[in-house]
């Protein structure tokens, strides 16, 4: 973004408080990220607003303020009701006239990797850019949005919601010109009450999908029938053998080691060998392929690109601690699916299996079977179980029966227990939900062992 503070007032309706002309570049809600010539947008938040923090904005170089009520600053300062929806305003006025198009991602898990696959891909072929880390909300996205460099062609843009409306909301300012559904499951679940609930709120986006544009959807969902037919332009899908635009033949994991596997159309094929573990990492690649073909990258490129990838970080990382022994650090988050596609990747792996898994978050009322299912699925893929957290814990390792079994109240114990019990040869998955801070577990096992 680069637009001059009065044309800034005039986009969001607001007041304009000094020089009209002053330049802004780009924009940033934390004002500890702050770059010199940034828009700094002062946010209300539940524990700080933003509105404390101009002054540390100016000092690290902000050129301008959008504001909800009066502050004191001798900067620029764009004055309006609502700052969050004037942010929406000034990201909306950034896709048009569009000076790039945008690719959008969204689904119950794999939003991220997905993501980082497409942009990879589409690289090979366009100036890209994406969203950074896991910036897919109402605050996030709009942020990333403004940031995205002058010259590219496409922005792939990860899209994720916790209610009912805001995939309405992001659709509305980012008008996707292709979109990318993962597969829908019970994340956040507690405020959908069903998979239905989920599935309705994820397809809000589509009425604001560019009519001639692109919906790439998963065969093996059971909701992409809804999706597909709230849209009218060009649909495919990734994952039917001979039905779809591509699916994975051929499939060879190797544990953490990686995986071959063929990509294959209807007219055409190409093999893959890298070193990322489990079918769903293969699974997301697939979706990244099909959405990156369909938008004109050429499939013999993918191979390469793929033997380049890595996990994100905190999302299956896979350190050496020494003495044959393998951590998998995939901290960062957790749903029940995930979890089970973790836990089954765990099993292909050989050496004495240990799984460090946290509480889920968020599940509702269906919370204590989703995490008994959790440690049933421990009991087949796991020597060891190491529930971390609090009832619901305690209820994943009462259904992990048949295996050695440990329940500890966090991170701190549960770092304590796996240094003592490990043996040269094992392998530790660690995944939990955010909230339980298992990556503390990670990273004191990575500073003390090995």
């Amino acid at each position: 973004m680069r637009r001059t503070v009065a044309e800034l007032a005039r986009l969001t309706a607001g007041r304009l408080i000094g020089h009209g002309s002053t330049l802004v570049t780009g924009v940033a809600i934390d004002s500890r990220e702050v770059a010199p010539g940034n828009l700094f947008v002062a946010l209300p938040g539940a524990r700080v607003d933003g509105h404390d923090f101009v002054a540390d904005a100016q000092a690290r170089g902000a050129a301008a303020v959008l504001a909800a009520r009066e502050v004191d600053t001798a900067l620029p300062v764009v004055q309006v009701e609502d700052t969050l929806s004037a942010l929406h305003c000034l990201a909306a006025a950034e896709r048009f006239p569009p000076r790039f198009k945008v690719v959008g991602i969204t689904g119950s898990v794999g939003k991220t990797t997905t993501k980082e696959f497409l942009t990879a891909l589409l690289a090979t072929t366009y100036p890209t850019g994406s969203s950074r880390g896991n910036r897919n909300s109402l605050t996030g996205l709009p942020v990333e949005i403004c940031n995205q460099p002058d010259d590219i062609a496409w922005m792939v843009a990860e899209m994720g919601m916790n209610h009912a409306g805001e995939l309405a909301r992001l659709g509305l300012m980012a008008r996707p010109d292709a979109m990318l559904y993962t597969v829908i499951g019970p994340a956040h679940i507690e405020f959908f009450g069903t998979l239905e609930g989920i599935a309705e709120a994820k397809a809000e986006v589509l009425p604001h999908l560019h009519p001639e544009g692109l919906l790439v959807l998963n065969a093996a969902d059971p909701f992409s029938s809804l999706f597909a037919s709230r849209y009218c332009g060009h649909t495919i899908s990734y994952g039917a053998p001979g039905e779809s635009a591509m699916w994975i033949a051929e499939f060879q994991g190797r544990g953490l080691r990686g995986a071959r596997f063929t990509l294959r159309s209807p007219a055409d094929s190409t093999t893959v060998e890298w070193r990322l573990a489990g079918r769903h990492q293969a699974d997301n690649l697939l979706a990244a392929a099909t959405c990156a073909v369909a938008l004109g990258v050429p499939l013999q490129r993918i191979p390469a690109v793929a033997q380049a990838l890595t996990a994100a970080p905190r999302r299956g990382q896979v350190h050496d601690l020494g003495g044959g022994i393998a951590l998998v650090d995939d901290s960062y988050n957790a749903s029940p699916t995930a979890m089970e596609a973790a836990l089954a990747l765990l099993a292909e792996t050989p050496g004495r299996r240990l799984a460090v898994l946290g509480e889920m978050r968020e599940l509702g009322e269906a919370a204590l079977e989703l995490h008994r299912r959790v440690g049933r699925a421990a009991a087949t893929a796991a020597d060891v179980l190491v529930a971390v957290g609090g009832e619901l814990a305690a209820a994943m390792a009462a259904a992990a029966a048949g295996i050695e079994v440990h329940r500890v109240a966090d991170a701190q114990a549960a770092a304590a227990l796996v240094r003592h019990a490990l043996r040269p040869g094992d392998v530790v998955l660690v995944k939990g939900s955010r909230g339980v801070q298992l990556d503390r577990a990670v990273d004191a096992l990575l500073g003390e062992v090995g």
